[in-house]
């Protein structure tokens, strides 16, 4: 079993501290669908039963957010953002110079502030394994999007900023404890591609025979269980 290490350089007990990402399953996610009614009145799989969709949720640890954020607008339309502050969290959230990242382009529907966390949580990853840092995977309900990174935390261990942009029509409260930045270990190992490979043409043609088979499913034959703890 591999072990990642998390630290805090602030003093500000267990507030934000990264946890399994499994514990924070949205509410949607639970009440979605196992099966419904095809076209044709047959009974097909719905979205529970999507296991590579759950996985990418349930994969690697996430940073909450510590306190309550109030996102509003000026007057004239800019971009108005406070938290709940305490000595520990004045900077919890920075606004970059616009030179800082111009270029960039914006998620589309998003104001063009470039915003960070500031980190509080450093992590340290085994020998041999880096930290793929993304926004929370199919969580296109929250009101913000981070960008991504891949730091090779077994080598250098620190609480980075996360940049991120707010949604534009987002006017309202992002809690304590929303999810913002996901954290999935990875294995760095030199790679080489090959194209059209005939053996893995014809394999994939006799598993997805035989997960079409009634009581067979990708689940069954084929998943791997994944521990985050």
């Amino acid at each position: 079993m591999k072990i990642i290490r998390f630290f805090s350089r602030k003093d500000f007990g267990e507030l934000g501290q990264p946890i399994p990402i499994k514990k924070v399953l949205p509410e949607w996610y639970k009440n979605s669908e196992t099966t419904l009614t095809g076209t044709d009145g047959e009974e097909v799989s719905g979205l529970k039963r999507c296991i590579p969709f759950l996985d990418a949720m349930l994969s690697g640890y996430v940073l909450t957010t510590p306190v309550d954020i109030f996102v509003s607008k000026n007057e004239d339309g800019s971009l108005k953002i406070g938290w709940n502050s305490s000595p520990a969290f004045e900077e919890f959230i920075t606004e970059r110079p616009k030179e800082l990242g111009e270029l960039m382009p914006r998620p589309p529907g998003h104001m063009p502030n470039h915003l960070a966390f500031r980190g509080f949580w450093g992590f340290k990853t085994p020998r041999g394994w880096s930290l793929l840092v993304v926004h929370p995977l199919n969580r296109h309900d929250l009101p913000f999007t981070i960008t991504s990174g891949i730091m090779d935390s077994d080598k250098y261990s620190t609480s980075g900023n996360i940049p991120f942009f707010i949604k534009e029509d987002f006017v309202g409260i992002i809690p304590a404890g929303t999810p913002f930045a996901q954290l999935i270990p990875i294995k760095r190992a030199s790679w080489t591609s090959i194209k059209n490979d005939k053996g893995i043409i014809y394999l994939e043609t006799l598993q997805g025979a035989l997960v079409r088979k009634p009581g067979k499913s990708y689940k069954k034959i084929f998943w791997q269980r994944k521990e985050y703890n």
